[in-house]
């Protein structure tokens, strides 16, 4: 055996990469500063100071304090996350210092001996010393096909062992390792697809479009009507400021961050943030059984007398470390006291394992039905397939064989999973969400369909024996089926393909290397606990707990996330919806634009700043609507609709343009609480304080408002309060009623 020793390691280069899976400090701090639109804020308050008005440059310190508190939650996240995750690390066993011990990816050497087995994926180039295994490299090289390696064997970073196990010497680490090599050369980062992500990207390049058109539009015709420079300059830069929804996208960033935050405390590390809204997202839910509804620990039930005998030499020849190995060998002491030619290690393709003796036959110990016996299992051992209990066979063969042939029967080993605590709460959940849950898994059906009823789920359950389904039948079976055994790596991924032609979100979990083509194809993935680093590589969300209930936090999380981003983004483009067509109309018809800069500045801070901040962190367990867009749009329409309308009618109606000026600012407040009022429905005592807060803070923006107007501000006329509390009256009306048409 090699070893390294403590002053070979110190001097030796580390498996450090360059490529991190958070954005670094100063990535947050300029993603959120350097934007299109605070580039947009930036040169309309340069505009805006040039007329000396610098109460009218409010909005910039507004904008300021969100982006503030946008990058403080960012970096709090990614600190939390980051701290999760050196706890969700993979451990791997290097041989230093005359023993073995475990250390993380980033802890290993140029020249360290690591010890590799089933379920590992390879964290660095190396080549083999001793021992055999098989990888899968399909995620460097995109070919499915296992490919057996031995002694002087290279090994590429990034592949999985699929079987065996093996010592290997390490080549190269850190950037010169193959993955790294090749995501560099690439230069190509995943963008995971959102839905939420897709509706603000197409807000926004809806409104970048018509913003420099309309910038140089409403100059042009303030020039042309020979007003003054600050005129122009004050009149268009409200427009404007207006038309930009400055806030919105940096609200969903910061509830993503808070949303994976949260679920950090919860032991749940989020690897993409904008898979917390694919959950909510999800149609159906693809549990492995293993790991997800059970502990992933095994307990040896019963054994045969003779299979007692044979099984502890057999399973010392082989370092094998999932949960079966683990609980037989807990339960038997193993030696080698046999004189082995050769072993085969368990596959899940194949579902056995072999030792060929030097002086003949083969023994084989696995699934029972893979096994080749000539008689059916009994009754009694079938009977507890049913009840969920596993059964493993040991076969032997008088022949020299990789593949069972000829087989005695020897006996057989009975063996029982712990469920874990909430799953049928969990399970009750999803179903009465419309929450589709199917059990994939690489055991026998009946057996799964056992465990899965003690462990809550719905009792009408189907369940099929994969290896029985047909090429042809495959699509139907995958549909009619709840519970599926004896399922291939192959086949769930081709299970996750058939679910999303048939238009359905597909969450998938697991802990094994034989998860990771579906873990990779679906649209949401999850590592349970204890799974293998194959496993959470892929995988979108790692878990670091046993609790099956995060399940539903998740699911939780993400509800959170869309409906109340829905809710509020109706409150943004309101203002952008109103600024946008009015400015059309001041240019067609030479109106002037009612708003100045700092009155769009206490509109927006009342009635949409403020109150989106405290809506978008408020519980929200309702289903996710599939009509985000048409949904925002019609009451952002509505909303930015009234107030176009009665901006229009306060101008015709009304003559004093000072009054107009100030009667329109009341107005828009109005417009603008009642659009708060019908978002935050329904109502409960922490959003009547909010609402009451916010008609206060109204009222006093209302005198502040006559302090900066102070010079061109004459009191109402009666006629004018009286138009005003009528006007305010009918807005509040409209929203009342489309509240009603919207909930109906």
């Amino acid at each position: 055996m090699k070893y390294l020793t403590g002053e070979q390691v110190q001097n030796s280069k580390k498996n450090i990469s360059n490529i991190k899976p958070y954005k670094t400090t100063k990535e947050i701090i300029f993603s959120n500063i350097f934007t299109f639109f605070n580039g947009m804020i930036l040169v309309l308050a340069i505009f805006v100071a040039t007329t000396l008005r610098f109460e009218n440059l409010l909005f910039v310190g507004v904008i300021a304090i969100n982006t503030a508190i946008g990058i403080y939650q960012e970096v709090k996240s990614k600190n939390a996350l980051e701290e999760l995750s050196l706890l969700g690390r993979s451990k791997y066993r290097v041989n230093r210092d005359n023993r073995v011990i475990e250390v993380t990816v980033e802890e290993i050497v140029l020249g360290e001996y690591l010890h590799l087995n089933l379920g590992d994926q390879v964290p660095c180039d190396g080549k083999i010393i001793t021992g055999s295994i098989e990888v899968d490299e399909s995620l460097l090289t995109g070919e499915s096909d296992n490919i057996y390696k031995t002694i002087n064997d290279n090994l590429m970073s990034g592949s999985n062992v699929v079987s065996g196990s093996c010592l290997v010497e390490v080549t190269a680490v850190g950037e010169d390792s193959y993955i790294n090599k090749l995501a560099k050369r690439t230069k190509e980062f995943k963008k995971y697809p959102s839905k939420l992500r897709d509706y603000m990207d197409t807000i926004l390049k809806v409104i970048s479009v018509l913003l420099i058109p309309t910038a140089i539009l409403l100059y042009t015709r303030g020039y042309y009507l020979g007003r003054s420079y600050v005129d122009i300059v004050l009149k268009s830069a409200g427009a404007l400021v207006g038309m930009v929804p400055e806030g919105l996208i940096l609200l969903v960033s910061v509830s993503l961050a808070v949303a994976a935050m949260k679920l950090a405390k919860k032991k749940v590390l989020v690897q993409e943030l904008y898979c917390v809204e694919t959950l909510a997202r999800v149609d159906v839910l693809c549990f492995d059984k293993t790991g997800t509804i059970t502990t992933g620990n095994m307990n040896v039930v019963e054994i045969d007398k003779e299979v007692k005998e044979k099984l502890p030499s057999y399973l010392a020849y082989f370092d094998d470390e999932n949960a079966t190995s683990k609980a037989l060998k807990k339960y038997l002491n193993c030696k080698k006291e046999w004189e082995v030619e050769s072993i085969g290690a368990f596959s899940s393709k194949n579902k056995y394992s072999y030792i060929q003796l030097k002086n003949g036959g083969t023994y084989f110990f696995g699934a029972y039905e893979f096994l080749s016996f000539k008689e059916k299992m009994t009754p009694y051992y079938e009977n507890l397939k049913e009840q969920g209990f596993r059964i493993l066979s040991l076969g032997y063969t008088a022949d020299k064989t990789e593949v069972p042939i000829n087989m005695k029967l020897v006996g057989h080993v009975v063996l029982s999973d712990e469920i874990k605590e909430n799953t049928k709460e969990t399970f009750k959940y999803f179903e009465s969400q419309g929450v589709e849950v199917k059990i994939i898994s690489g055991d026998n059906h009946k057996a799964v369909l056992g465990v899965a009823l003690k462990a809550g789920f719905k009792q009408e359950a189907k369940a099929i024996d994969m290896t029985t389904v047909t090429e042809e039948d495959f699509e139907s079976v995958v549909l009619a089926n709840d519970i599926f055994g004896r399922v291939t790596p192959e086949q769930k991924k081709k299970m996750v393909e058939v679910l999303q032609r048939n238009k359905k979100t597909v969450a998938m979990s697991g802990d094994g290397v034989n998860d990771v083509l579906a873990l990779k194809k679906s649209d949401i993935s999850f590592a349970m606990n204890g799974a293998t680093s194959a496993a959470k590589s892929v995988s979108n969300i790692v878990f670091l707990t046993d609790d099956f209930g995060v399940f539903y936090d998740i699911l939780m999380e993400g509800r959170r996330v869309i409906n109340n981003i829905q809710k509020v983004a109706s409150l943004f483009l309101t203002k952008t919806f109103f600024s946008i067509v009015f400015s059309v109309l001041s240019v067609i018809f030479a109106l002037e634009f009612t708003f100045i800069p700092i009155q769009f500045t206490i509109i927006s801070a009342i009635t949409i700043g403020v109150p989106s901040f405290f809506l978008t962190f408020e519980a929200n367990k309702e289903k996710v609507s599939n009509n985000f867009m048409k949904d925002v749009l019609t009451s952002a329409v509505i909303g930015g609709g009234t107030l176009v309308l009665t901006v229009l009618l306060t101008n015709f109606i009304l003559t004093d343009s000072s009054q107009v000026k100030f009667i329109c600012f009341i107005l828009a407040l109005i417009n603008g609480l009642c659009m708060v009022a019908k978002v935050s429905t329904p109502f409960n005592k922490y959003k009547i304080g909010l609402l009451t807060l916010l008609s206060l803070t109204a009222l006093a923006g209302v005198f502040v408002n006559i302090f900066i107007l102070k010079n061109y501000f004459t009191p109402l006329l009666i006629k004018d309060i009286i138009y005003l509390i009528i006007s305010g009256g009918i807005i509040a009306f409209i929203h009342f009623m489309t509240r009603r048409k919207q909930i109906n």
